[in-house]
């Protein structure tokens, strides 16, 4: 299987229960999909016993997702980082302000056998850093530099992390992720 395609990368805001469920307020453009990136780090400790290996855990800990976009609009990173946009539009950054929890998700297009599928992935529980700014001047040519940012995932409570589907056409992909991320009904 070849993965072909990044696209529809979305998020929303983490509501979690005490028993670890999950309730999203709506799905939120982060921009075009440019790249994404996730490392994962999981737990490593094995047990010997008689000589052997008795008992071992690679159970998930933990991870790094670095998304890039086309676009760094403050209305959408300023609340991502926890920073107040005020009446005249202007983004105010304070050293006490909290990045909120959220999910995020996005479609991948596979091709297996020559047939497109489309696999809807959805991490659970994200909180977002500030993120480092690189720019250039225009030289000879332009060069078109995009933005990124990088977040902590963490398990829900409940130990859950990650969603994710595979499915036939985009359009199931990103109808799964937006049902994931919709309000709940009052």
């Amino acid at each position: 299987m070849a993965k072909i395609g990044l696209s529809y990368i979305r998020y929303s805001n983490l509501t979690e229960a005490d028993d670890g469920t999950a309730t999203f307020n709506g799905s939120k453009t982060l921009g075009k999909a440019v790249s994404c990136s996730s490392s994962i780090t999981n737990n490593s400790a094995q047990l010997f016993a008689d000589d052997t290996l008795a008992e071992s855990d690679t159970s998930f800990q933990g991870g790094t997702l670095t998304l890039g976009t086309d676009d760094e609009r403050d209305e959408v990173f300023a609340p991502l980082l926890g920073h107040e946009i005020d009446e005249e539009g202007e983004v105010i950054s304070n050293v006490n302000d909290i990045a909120p929890w959220v999910g995020v998700g996005r479609v991948v297009m596979k091709i297996v056998e020559n047939v497109r599928y489309y696999k809807a992935i959805v991490l659970l529980k994200v909180k977002f850093s500030e993120p480092s700014d690189d720019e250039n001047t225009k030289g000879e040519s332009v060069e078109f530099a995009t933005s990124s940012i990088e977040g902590t995932i963490a398990t829900l409570k409940n130990g859950d992390w990650r969603k994710a589907q595979t499915f036939a056409t985009k359009a199931e992909a990103i109808a799964y992720i937006d049902g994931i991320f919709a309000p709940p009904s009052p």
